[in-house]
C-alpha cells in the first residue's frame, strides 16, 4: 500500500480528532485515485477508529462493502505490525474479530481469526492466543489452498510458545509442504530451528542452521542471524559468535528500517555482557531505551530489563540488578504463557537472582553468620508455605524475595551487638529494633515493589498491634509480611542463638498454637501449624542456586 495520505492518516490513529480525522477520510477518498486495497483500508480506518472512540462513521460499510472492509482490516492491522506498532495492529484485528468476522464468509472469517491470534501473540496475552488456536484447529478444513501456508506456520509458531498439547512440527512440515518458494520454506525451516532451541537441543538446532544459506530478504536473514547468535550464546561458542554478532550490526547498520531490530539489540547486549564489553552492551541498551513507547511490547520492555540487570551484575551492582529482575518478572508476569524466546529470559532471571542472593548471602555471613543461615531457611520455609496456600505466581515470587532480604538490615547493626550472649540494654534493644527500618530503606531508595518493601519493613508487626516499627495491627499486616513473621519465628525458636539454645519443633509449634494468635491471623495459624508438622525444612548456603533455579521454574509452569 503506497499511498503517502493513508500512511500518514494511519499513523495518526491515536491523536487526530475526531473532526479532522473524517474530514481527512473523506477527502483522501474524494481526491485520490484509489485501489481496492486502498479503499478497503480507508474502511478499516474508518471502522477502528469510530468503534475505537465512539463516533460516527463517515461511510457505510453494510452489506455488500463488508467483504472489502474485512480486506482492509486485514491490510490495516499488518500496515501497523511492519511499522511497529503492535499495540494499535492488536485493537485494529481485535475490533474485527469481535464485531465483523461472524458476518463475513467463513474464508475472512478464518482470515480475521488468524490475524488476531498472531497480533495477541505478539502482545503476549496468551489466554486469548490460546482460544483462538483453538477456535482455529476446529476450522483446519475449512481454510482456503491460497492461506493454508500462513495458516500452518502460523500455528506451529503458537504452538512452539504456548502449551498447546500439539506439536510444532507437525504444521511446520505442513507449511514446509506448502511453501511455495524458497524464501518462505527458508522461514520454516528457522521456525523449526527456533523450536529445537526452545527445547535445549542446541546442537541439533546448530546442525539444522549450519545447513541453510542466507537470503535477500532482511528480515528472513536477520532472523536466521538472531537464532545463530542465541543458540552460540547458550553453547558459549563465543569465537563464533563473534563472526555472527559482526554480521548481525552489519545488517543493523544498513537495514535501519528493520522491524525485529529491538530483538537484535537484547541478543547483541547479551552478547557483548559474556564478552565482557560492558560499554557496548551499555550503548544497545540505550538504544533499546531510546525506541519509541508504541514499538515496544511487554516482551521487549521486560527483556530490556533483564539486559539492564545483566549489565549492573557485571558492575557488581546487585541490589539494582536485583530491582531489575524483579521489575522485569513483574512486566513479563503479563505474558500468561511462554513468550518468544522466554527461555532467555527464564536463564537471565535465574542468572541475575541467583549470582545477586549468593553475593548478599556471603555479605550477610561476613557480617553474622547466623543471620545468613537463618535468611536462607526462612526463604525456604516460606517457598514452601507459599505453594500449599496456592499463593499467585506474582505472590510467591515476592513473598520468596522478601523473605530472601527480610533481614539484610541487619548489615548496620554491630557484629558485637547481633552476638551479645547477655540480656541487651533498652538502648541496645532499640538498634537491634532499627534493622527492618535499614533494610527497607534500601529497597525504598531502589523502588522494589511495595509487597517486597513491607515484607522487609514490617516483618516484626503483630496482629495485635505490639509489634514493632510501626505498630501496624489486624487487616494492615499483609499477607505474606504475616507468613515471613511466623516463619522468622519459628525458625528463631528452633535454632541455636548466642543466648540461648533451640527448643524442640514439637515446643515451638505448641508455643505459636498458644501465643500465635497475636501474631498472625488465626486461620493462617493453623494452616502454617498443620503445614510444619509435617514439613522438615533444612538448607545449606551451598543449596541457594538450586532453590532459586526451583523457584524460578515454578513460575513458569
Amino acid at each position: 500500500m503506497k499511498n503517502s495520505r493513508i500512511c500518514g492518516l494511519a499513523l495518526r490513529f491515536n491523536y487526530d480528532n475526531p473532526e479532522d480525522f473524517r474530514s481527512e477520510l473523506r477527502s483522501i477518498y474524494e481526491q485520490e485515485d484509489l485501489s481496492r486495497e486502498e479503499i478497503g483500508m480507508l474502511l478499516a480506518l474508518d471502522f477502528a477508529y469510530s468503534s475505537t472512540f465512539d463516533e460516527a462513521r463517515e461511510f457505510d460499510s453494510s452489506g455488500t462493502d463488508l467483504k472489502l472492509l474485512a480486506e482492509g482490516v486485514y491490510s490495516l492491522s499488518y500496515f501497523y505490525a511492519r511499522n511497529s506498532e503492535d499495540k494499535i495492529a492488536y485493537l485494529v484485528s481485535k475490533l474485527a474479530v469481535d464485531h465483523i468476522a461472524r458476518e463475513c464468509e467463513r474464508e475472512q472469517e478464518i482470515n480475521l481469526k488468524i490475524l488476531h491470534m498472531m497480533t495477541s501473540f505478539e502482545m503476549g496475552f496468551g489466554e486469548e492466543t490460546l482460544l483462538l488456536f483453538e477456535e482455529l484447529m476446529k476450522l483446519e478444513k475449512y481454510v482456503p489452498v491460497q492461506k493454508r501456508f500462513e495458516y500452518y506456520n502460523d500455528l506451529g509458531l503458537v504452538s512452539t510458545q504456548l502449551r498447546t498439547g500439539g506439536n510444532p512440527l507437525r504444521f511446520y512440515e505442513k507449511a514446509k509442504e506448502l511453501a511455495g518458494s524458497p524464501v518462505r520454506a527458508l522461514m520454516v525451516q528457522l521456525n523449526m530451528i527456533d523450536y529445537l532451541y526452545s527445547k535445549n537441543m542446541f546442537k541439533e538446532a546448530l546442525k539444522l542452521l549450519d545447513k541453510t544459506e542466507s537470503c535477500n530478504v532482511v528480515s528472513i536473514n536477520g532472523y536466521r542471524l538472531m537464532i545463530n547468535l542465541k543458540i552460540l550464546l547458550q553453547m558459549s561458542s563465543l569465537a563464533r559468535a563473534t563472526a555472527v554478532a559482526d554480521q548481525l550490526e552489519s545488517l543493523i547498520r544498513s537495514h535501519g528500517e528493520w522491524t525485529d531490530i529491538a530483538v537484535s539489540y537484547i541478543f547483541l547486549g547479551h552478547f557483548y555482557v559474556k564478552i565482557g564489553n560492558i560499554s557496548k552492551a551499555q550503548n544497545y541498551l540505550n538504544l533499546l531505551k531510546s525506541l519509541p513507547d508504541e514499538s515496544l511490547t511487554n516482551y521487549i520492555r521486560g527483556e530490556t530489563l533483564i539486559l539492564e540487570a545483566s549489565i549492573m551484575q557485571a558492575k557488581g551492582e546487585h541490589f539494582r540488578a536485583l530491582e531489575n529482575s524483579v521489575g522485569a518478572f513483574e512486566t513479563l508476569t503479563l505474558y500468561s504463557t511462554t513468550s518468544p524466546h522466554l527461555k532467555d529470559f527464564v536463564n537471565n532471571l535465574f542468572g541475575s537472582i541467583s549470582a545477586v542472593f549468593t553475593q548478599l548471602i556471603r555479605e550477610l555471613r561476613l557480617k553474622d553468620s547466623y543471620t545468613a543461615l537463618h535468611t536462607l531457611r526462612v526463604l525456604k520455609i516460606c517457598y514452601e508455605f507459599g505453594k500449599e496456600l496456592e499463593l499467585e505466581k506474582i505472590d510467591l515470587f515476592n513473598l520468596s524475595i522478601g523473605a530472601m532480604l527480610h533481614d539484610y538490615g541487619k548489615v548496620d547493626i554491630p557484629f558485637d551487638l547481633l552476638n551479645k550472649p547477655s540480656k541487651l540494654t533498652e538502648e541496645e534493644f532499640t538498634e537491634i529494633m532499627n534493622h527492618p527500618v535499614y533494610g527497607e530503606r534500601y529497597l525504598r531508595d531502589l523502588n522494589f515493589p511495595i509487597a517486597i518493601r513491607d515484607i522487609v519493613r514490617h516483618h516484626h508487626e503483630r496482629i495485635d498491634g505490639k509489634g514493632y516499627p510501626d505498630g501496624l495491627k489486624g487487616d494492615e499486616i499483609h499477607k505474606l509480611v504475616q507468613i515471613v513473621a511466623v516463619a522468622d519465628v519459628f525458625d528463631a525458636l528452633t535454632t541455636d542463638r548466642p543466648y540461648r539454645k533451640a527448643i524442640t519443633k514439637e515446643k515451638a509449634l505448641e508455643y505459636l498454637e498458644e501465643k500465635g494468635d497475636q501474631l498472625i491471623s488465626k486461620g493462617l495459624l493453623s494452616r502454617f501449624i498443620r503445614f510444619a508438622q509435617h514439613k522438615e525444612i533444612s538448607i545449606q548456603e551451598k543449596e541457594i542456586t538450586v532453590l532459586w533455579r526451583s523457584i524460578i521454574s515454578e513460575l513458569f509452569k
